[in-house]
Order: C-alpha cells, then sequence, then structure tokens
C-alpha cells in the first residue's frame, strides 16, 4: 500500500512552506512581550518558538501569533523537554539532537481522536499498520506509509510504528524537518509531541493539552513554523 492521500496533501503542503519559509532570525529578548525573533523574516503570522540553553535537553515552547493590528503577541509559554543531546545543526540517525533551525509545521497525527486540529491529521488505527520510516536506505525515508510489518517494503526494526508509542504519541504535530527532499541519514521522524517527564531521541515534548492546543490552533493559511533555537 502507499501514501494515503491525506499524506500526499501534506507532503505537498512541506513542499511549499520549504520554499517559502527564510531563516528566522533570533533577537535580543528586551521584554516578555516582545517577540524573540525578527517578525520580518517570518512567512506567516504563527511561530511555535522553541529555546533551551546550549547543550540542554529542556528549555521553552512559546506560541506567538500575529493579530488584526499586525501585533506579534504571544499565547503561552511551557516547559519543554527536548533532545538528550540539546539542540544543534549536528543532526543524524542515532544521535539524540533536535535539528535547529526554522521548518514547516503541515500534518499532524495520532492514536486519538483528531482534537478538532486545523492542519491535516490522521487518526492512527489500532491496526498497528501506520509507520514512520527511519530506514536511511529506502526511499520512503521520512515519511509515513501504511503496511503490514511482514510486508512493509523498509526495515522496520529501525522506523516508528505510530500506533505503539504510547502515550507520546496520542496526539502529536509533525515537524518538516529534512523532508522536501529527505536526505538519507539526516535525521527522520521529528515531532512535537506528549511529554512523559525525560528528554527525547530529538523531538519537542510537551504536555498533551499544549499538543492538542497547538493542533486546534495552528492553520494552513496562516503559514505556521517552528522555530527551534539554543543558546
Amino acid at each position: 500500500m502507499g501514501l494515503a492521500d491525506k499524506g500526499v496533501r501534506a507532503l505537498r503542503w512541506t513542499v511549499a512552506i520549504a520554499v517559502a519559509v527564510l531563516a528566522v532570525v533570533m533577537l535580543p529578548r528586551l521584554t516578555s512581550d516582545r517577540p524573540p525573533f525578527d517578525p520580518n523574516t517570518v512567512p506567516g503570522t504563527q511561530v511555535v518558538w522553541v529555546s533551551a540553553p546550549a547543550g540542554a535537553d529542556h528549555g521553552t515552547l512559546e506560541l506567538w501569533q500575529r493579530n488584526r493590528l499586525r501585533e506579534w503577541k504571544r499565547t503561552f509559554a511551557v516547559p519543554a523537554w527536548v533532545g538528550a543531546e540539546g539542540i544543534s545543526t549536528e543532526v543524524g540517525e542515532g544521535r539524540d539532537y533536535t535539528p535547529e533551525g526554522t521548518f514547516g509545521v503541515s500534518e499532524g497525527f495520532g492514536r486519538l481522536p483528531d482534537p478538532a486540529a486545523r492542519l491535516p491529521y490522521l487518526t492512527v488505527d489500532p491496526s498497528n499498520t501506520w509507520w514512520w520510516v527511519s530506514d536511511s536506505e529506502s526511499p520512503l525515508y521520512n515519511r509515513r506509509y501504511r503496511c503490514a510489518a511482514a510486508d512493509c517494503p523498509f526495515d522496520t526494526a529501525v522506523s516508528e510504528n505510530l500506533g505503539r508509542t504510547v502515550p507520546q504519541y496520542n496526539h502529536a504535530l509533525v515537524i518538516d524537518y529534512n523532508r522536501a527532499p529527505a536526505v538519507p541519514g539526516k535525521g527522520s521522524a521529528f515531532f512535537v509531541h506528549g511529554d512523559i517527564g525525560a528528554a527525547t531521541a530529538g523531538c519537542v515534548a510537551v504536555s498533551e493539552d499544549v499538543v492538542r492546543t497547538l493542533l486546534a490552533t495552528l492553520q494552513p493559511s496562516k503559514r505556521p513554523v517552528i522555530a527551534i533555537h539554543s543558546g
């Protein structure tokens, strides 16, 4: 079986946002109501800002949105876990880094029902046939794919079964790192997902309530991005 139609549409959006996104420039934090990025480098009106000290495995996730008066306002700021090795540009398979940079957020998924997501959302059914491919030798690398384990055209031992990761994947938001096109070995399967009180293998982890809020708030028409920085 191939990718579902929803996945194809989401991948097209990933390509579009990857072309549109400029490098979001970090600014000194002078006041709590001033965005930590240069608004002129943002492609839309929604920014998920993730920051952590250099080498740290935890930091903060903030949601910033621009209102009708063209003012940027912080909607909330919450604690967040990142990769056990911190945030870095040296991401690759086998390293516990969270990728540093600015990426689109084009889709969500989860073991639990759609939480009124504005982005395309895949409800992972209990058949355990939905995977995220982390086999760097597969042409499906860093894409989701549906197949029974015995029939998958990639190495399932190094890929993630989306239905078996409990409770992290109850709800999740896809970070569009290394997706359009995917470079083999440069890292795969990066999400914002529910936390279990510990560092991740590279994802961003926050409370499940926050994940649901992000899914219900981020809208394709507002060209949302996630900007991840350390230091």
